[in-house]
């Protein structure tokens, strides 16, 4: 079999945690078929001496929830390797957001994010094209990223969604503790990680 990509003389680390080894990396439509001894000719040869070659590399920590709507190659992670981002940590989150609740949003993001709410605004726009978790998960779907993105819900924008502004100034009611675990049951049904 003859691969399409055949990536040589690299340092590997595959990921396992055991020490490099230098060897060959063969890749078959889209998928590694060889590891360490590549033996087959390929389309392409990627000379990596003196490179280190990898599995590409998950951030379990971003605040891409804003940016991923604008910017689908998630500027700058992949410049280092980073194939997967997890968005939604620290519990902040654009979704599920009310209309009238943006632009405090968007000052929640403002704190963690270091973007101007002007920015935020210029790059979600107007018009958001979601309200509801599962609608932000397939705004996200429909714009396209060139890596992988894994969404929490966060958990600021869920007790805004439920208890309004009020909700950094008393404990949640019984009600709205029952919607909020609507809301994240919804959330990770449509593939929120939690």
């Amino acid at each position: 079999m003859a691969y399409d990509i055949k990536i040589t003389g690299g340092t590997i680390m595959d990921g396992t945690g055991a020490k490099g080894y230098a060897g060959d990396v063969g890749i078959k439509d889209g998928k590694v078929v060889a590891l360490g001894n590549a033996p087959e000719d390929a389309d392409k040869v990627i000379d990596a001496t003196g490179k280190v070659v990898c599995p590409g590399f998950v951030d379990i920590h971003t605040h891409y929830d804003a940016q991923v709507m604008w910017d689908r190659m998630l500027t700058i992670s992949p410049w280092h390797g980073v194939t997967t981002v997890v968005t939604g940590n620290c519990g902040f989150t654009v979704a599920p957001t009310r209309d009238a609740h943006r632009d405090l949003i968007m000052r929640t993001l403002e704190n963690v994010e270091g973007m101007s709410v002007e920015a935020l605004r210029s790059g979600l726009g107007e018009t958001w094209p979601f309200e509801t978790f599962p609608e932000y998960l397939d705004a996200i779907e429909k714009t396209g990223t060139a890596i992988n993105v894994a969404a929490l819900i966060g958990h600021t924008a869920v007790r805004m969604y439920v208890m309004g502004e009020e909700s950094t100034e008393r404990e949640a009611t019984d009600e709205e503790v029952a919607q909020m675990k609507r809301i994240v049951a919804d959330a990770i049904e449509a593939g929120a990680l939690g």
